[in-house]
């Protein structure tokens, strides 16, 4: 299993590059292999096989998430709350424990269907979005179940 501060560390400095940088760049971050329970838990949900895969975050993810579910206001306008920098330390917990997994529609980019991972924390349903890809190198292929996008909502009573 991964060293999750070490892992939580690196994404809080990866979300502060988002923030500062704007010359393009492409960082990843592999958090952990997927666990047994969590592929069975996926497999059962969507009938997709998850077993091996790698769980990632990249900037792309966290850039997106900011620009789209980061403004209060606008966030606010959709019934949402924005996204804020320990959301996405509080992505792991949503993926590797969620209260919920659904399948949902395939992306435009990949054409996979989209897993989507629910949990309530603090009093707020946290719904994240993973796609999957397989990265090719050289003999060994890496497949990748990577962040794609994140919003909460305050939960109901």
């Amino acid at each position: 299993m991964a060293d999750f501060e070490n892992v939580k560390q690196q994404i809080i400095a990866l979300y502060e590059k988002c923030l500062e940088t704007t010359e393009p760049f492409h960082t990843k971050i592999d958090v952990c292999i997927v666990p047994d329970y969590l592929s069975q838990m996926v497999l059962t949900a969507t009938n997709i096989d998850v077993a091996n895969y790698m769980i990632t975050i990249d900037n792309f993810g966290i850039s997106h998430t900011l620009l789209q579910h980061g403004n209060p206001i606008s966030e606010a306008k959709r019934g949402q709350v924005a996204i804020e920098k320990e959301d996405f330390i509080k992505w792991i917990d949503v993926v590797l424990q969620p209260d919920k997994i659904v399948i949902l529609e395939n992306t435009k980019r990949s054409n996979l269907p989209q897993i989507q991972f629910e949990k309530v924390i603090e009093n707020k349903k946290i719904v994240v979005k993973e796609v999957r890809t397989v990265t090719s190198t050289k003999k060994n292929k890496v497949n990748r179940l990577v962040f794609q996008t994140m919003y909460k909502f305050k939960k109901p009573n």
